[in-house]
């Protein structure tokens, strides 16, 4: 027993294990409370995230079906429009000159370095091989009235400004328009000061020859004349060269050279046949090529007919050896396409072209230029921009996609209204131009600058 006021007594080993109890079954208690929620929430958890897979028919609809209808619209513009067709052109010598130069005679020059092997129709000499002596042009150079062009055989061969060509030797006494023409260039050389009948080959016309052949450095004709062997006669001065066929010590070719007169260019486009019901002449024209960036402008002269042939201009040959290509028939590296004209010594000119069985057919259009054009041009393909229509001023238009033809030909455009609401304007196209078109209202009124169109929907 304990008594009164004495200490307590200690606990037994008995009443510690009866302690360790208690804790032990309260710990195993709060793990399965644990353990219990944690269940309950990751079943909670799983329920939420199958349920996300789970979708009841009408929602699998809904959430299938196409998005609402959206409407793209456009303002209607008010501007000035201008239609126009594009093309390819061709740029070449509306008339080329070929020069086929002949043996000199034997009696045109004083030092002898004449043969006679060769001699001009005119002059009755037997033909025979020409070679050149010097050669003082070249190809892109331009020549002028009075310029040596080069020496055969020991003569000279120059360039003067005349419409009628060399077809005889002018010696002292003799008449004719060519007599006339020959005065008429050496006096714009400085030459020629008068003293003869127009036309009439006298003293005065013997001297400005003899000054003209000194001042190339060669002594005058001992017949006091001019050679046809000697000149060729163009009618437009300035002119370009195009090719030399020959050089120094060799025989010239045939032709010898192929001049172009200056603005003597010419412009062909090729227009796709389908485009033919919107040209007539008269037509605006802009010129671009590509490789030199030159810009030119001009217009349209003339619409032929659908072909495949290359247009070139008119190729005349001048010189004394022109005959024989006539007669003859001789070719060489120059163009080929004209035809002699007997004892005149050149030939007629003509058209021509080359042939392209297999290319694709084009309307020519002959473009006239409005200034001449640079002869850098020459033989460039350029770009023919031609304008086909233009508005008087600024009007209505709507981009194309805005536009709807129905079976019976009427055409309409969907105006939308500040509420969303839509309307249907009947409306007239015109000209078009970079994706836009003119729109005139059929209804007065029923279409302004600013409406709003639907272009899609």
């Amino acid at each position: 027993m304990t008594s009164l006021g004495s200490p307590e007594a200690e606990s037994s080993p008995s009443d510690h294990g009866r302690q360790a109890g208690r804790g032990s079954r309260l710990a195993r208690r709060r793990r399965a409370l644990f353990w219990v929620a944690g269940g309950a929430a990751l079943l909670a958890i799983g329920g939420l995230v199958g349920s996300s897979f789970v979708k009841s028919p009408q929602q699998v609809a809904a959430d299938t079906a196409a998005p609402p209808p959206t409407v793209t619209t456009a303002k209607v513009a008010s501007q000035i429009l201008t239609s126009s067709v594009q093309m390819r052109g061709v740029v070449y010598p509306g008339t080329q000159y070929d020069v086929y130069p002949s043996a000199p005679e034997s009696d045109t020059a004083a030092s002898g370095a004449g043969s006679g092997a060769g001699g001009s129709p005119a002059g009755g000499g037997s033909a025979g091989p020409v070679y050149v002596s010097r050669l003082d042009v070249a190809a892109g150079r331009t020549i002028s009235n009075g310029e040596k062009l080069a020496e055969i055989d020991g003569e000279p061969l120059f360039a003067l400004s005349g419409r009628v060509p060399a077809w005889r030797d002018m010696t002292p006494g003799e008449s004719g328009p060519d007599v006339a023409e020959l005065q008429k260039s050496l006096a714009s050389l400085g030459y020629y000061t008068g003293g003869d009948t127009a036309g009439f080959f006298g003293p005065a016309t013997q001297d400005a020859v003899s000054l003209y052949y000194e001042h190339l450095g060669y002594t005058a004709p001992a017949t006091g004349g001019m050679p046809m062997t000697d000149v060729i006669f163009l009618p437009s001065l300035p002119a370009k060269v195009i090719a030399v066929n020959g050089a120094q010590g060799q025989q010239p070719g045939q032709p010898f050279l192929e001049l172009a007169a200056r603005g003597s260019l010419a412009l062909t486009g090729e227009l796709p046949p389908a485009y033919a019901g919107q040209v007539k002449t008269g037509l605006k024209v802009q010129i671009f090529d590509e490789v030199t960036g030159i810009h030119a402008t001009g217009t349209v002269a003339d619409v032929g007919t659908a072909t495949t042939i290359t247009p070139v201009g008119a190729i005349v040959n001048v010189g004394g050896g022109s005959t024989s290509v006539g007669s003859a028939g001789s070719t060489g590296t120059g163009s080929t396409g004209s035809t002699g004209s007997g004892s005149t010594g050149t030939s007629g000119s003509g058209n021509s072209g080359a042939a392209n069985p297999g290319g694709t057919p084009f309307i020519p259009l002959t473009v006239d230029p409005s200034q001449p054009l640079p002869a850098a041009l020459n033989g460039e393909n350029v770009l023919v921009t031609m304008e086909t229509g233009r508005t008087e001023g600024p009007v209505l238009t709507v981009p194309v996609a805005a536009i709807v033809t129905t079976g019976s030909g009427t055409s309409y455009v969907t105006v939308v209204g500040t509420n969303g609401k839509q309307a249907q304007v009947p409306v007239t196209p015109g000209i078009a131009e970079n994706g836009y078109v003119q729109v005139t209202p059929v209804k007065a009124g029923k279409l302004a600058a600013g409406d709003r169109v639907v272009v899609s929907g």
